[in-house]
């Protein structure tokens, strides 16, 4: 077996963490507390001991691949230096550099700092449907997660599209694009579908609840939800006929419902040729793609 990568995602409320090689999860899909609110030193001492384990739990193998750390922006991510501040998380690794500190932590699994690399969490869904997903073979995808926010990656071949690429917009996000009167962030997320469903139903209800609702048979649950699923459609139809992948893959909590508010956009999935599919796993990919980086 090759050496294995391990691999996080790193959230504001829990990590999620597993070793891999060459794709294939080797322990299972581990969940630890984020502690993203403590201080700088706890949060270092948090990460490395986080990886101990997993190393444990992978049977402490004679060399390691790596460390791959998915991780909320802004963040640079090619020099590892985190950059998220006033956003009630991770505030107190503004300017760090991870890839030092966790190397200086983690030296003895370690030969070089350059085997610690990170990106974001849905560049690494992206890179997991590309590699090991739905999205193998095709000449271009588009992998959208839809949970706390709209995340968005644009696979180009085997690997994302690199900047400047033609209808992709910068860094490949499509969450800031104004919609609505707002932007699809604040639209096509949680906290889109509680804003409409408060608006439309009197409570503020999440994609499961909602899905209950509609499942015994409450139409106007049933309408808020397809009013959510024509808001999709609307926000991602000018990057389907810009960018005009092969396929797109869906991820995130609330696309479990996907069957309930789907419909408007495999329409004009179907009418521009774009293959749809929704991960049933979108946290394992993520460290399938980690483990490309």
């Amino acid at each position: 077996m090759d050496a294995p990568y391990l691999c996080l995602d790193v959230g504001g409320t829990e990590i999620k963490g597993a070793a891999v090689s060459q794709g294939r999860v080797l322990t299972p899909l581990r969940h630890f507390p984020a502690r993203s609110g403590e201080d700088r030193e706890t949060l270092l001492a948090h990460f490395a001991a986080v990886f101990r384990q997993l190393d444990e739990e992978a049977g402490h193998p004679p060399r390691l691949g790596g460390l791959r750390l998915a991780f909320p922006g802004p963040f640079d991510y090619p020099a590892g230096i985190c950059l998220l501040r006033g956003l009630d998380k991770y505030d107190a690794l503004y300017g760090v550099s991870l890839r030092a500190e966790l190397f200086a932590r983690l030296r003895d699994r370690l030969e070089d700092p350059e085997q610690i690399r990170f990106t974001n969490d849905v560049a690494a869904f992206g890179l997991g449907e590309i590699h090991y997903g739905d999205a193998r073979g095709s000449a271009r995808s588009l992998s959208v997660c839809i949970g706390t926010g709209c995340g968005s990656a644009f696979g180009l071949g085997d690997g994302l599209a690199p900047e400047g690429t033609p209808a992709v917009p910068p860094r490949g996000e499509i969450y800031p694009t104004p919609f609505l009167g707002k932007c699809i962030d604040d639209m096509i997320s949680k906290r889109g579908l509680m804003a409409l469903t408060e608006e439309r139903l009197g409570t503020p209800m999440e994609g499961a609840e909602l899905a209950r609702r509609v499942q015994e048979g409450d139409r106007a649950a049933a309408a808020c939800f397809a009013e959510f699923g024509t808001r999709l459609k609307e926000a991602l139809e000018p990057f389907l006929r810009g960018y005009r992948p092969d396929c797109l893959c869906l991820g995130g909590q609330i696309t479990r419902s996907f069957g309930l508010f789907g419909d408007p956009l495999r329409q004009l999935c179907e009418e521009l040729g774009v293959v749809v599919y929704v991960a049933a796993d979108t946290s394992v990919l993520a460290m399938q793609g980690l483990c490309t980086l």
